[in-house]
């Protein structure tokens, strides 16, 4: 059985993945069933490389 930590962890990756790949951020938390907010505040803890 996964724990929430993972189940999180799967669903932010997800969100990456399919933001890279040219999808707005309402059509992610739509697709996810999630909320634009969640998805926003995924997108801008990424951690930027220097």
């Amino acid at each position: 059985m996964r724990t929430e930590e993972e189940t999180k962890y799967d669903l932010n990756e997800r969100i990456f993945e399919l933001y890279d790949g040219g999808m707005s951020v309402k059509s992610i938390s739509t697709r996810l069933d999630t909320t634009v907010d969640y998805v926003n505040s995924v997108l801008s803890d990424q951690p930027t490389e220097t």
